[in-house]
């Protein structure tokens, strides 16, 4: 009978799971810019320090970002704007264009991790390190197999 039980909760899980983190937009919190714009900027820094670039392909942002070339885009000009992020090409090519973060750019990202930082640090503070050792470790495996099962989508 349990086992019916866990799977109920199963088929729910995805969803339940989706909606409650949904359920917390960075507008609540003292932010400099919209959501999407900051995601964007983490993008290109994680992009930029973590592939070892300087400058990152607007095509593979968009990618990463799983939107469009032109919503990409159209979120760059507005960063471009605020002299956020700096758009540069490399050939007559269009499709060649990359995107790096400017010093103002970089400083808004800085101090937007560190609002964010603060804000889970205090709240996961209300939760013993045991079991947050263990939520962590659960949710890598949890990780681990769902992308498992979405790079085999693609051999499909």
């Amino acid at each position: 009978m349990q086992e019916e039980v866990v799977m109920a909760d199963v088929n729910v899980f995805p969803f339940e799971l989706i909606n409650k983190f949904h359920r917390f937009k960075l507008s609540a919190l003292p932010m400099p810019l919209p959501e999407s714009e900051l995601i964007t900027l983490y993008t290109i820094r994680d992009a930029n320090q973590y592939d070892g670039v300087e400058n990152t392909l607007i095509s593979g942002l968009a990618e990463k970002l799983h939107v469009s070339v032109p919503t990409i885009s159209r979120c760059l000009s507005r960063l471009e704007e605020k002299g956020l992020v700096q758009k540069s090409s490399q050939t007559n090519d269009r499709r060649n264009t990359y995107v790096c973060l400017t010093e103002e750019g970089l400083a808004i990202y800085e101090e937007s991790f560190r609002t964010l930082s603060s804000f889970v640090e205090r709240a996961l503070s209300r939760i013993d390190g045991e079991e947050l050792n263990q939520f962590f470790a659960t949710f890598d495996k949890i990780y681990d197999a769902l992308a498992q099962e979405y790079n085999a989508l693609g051999k499909k």
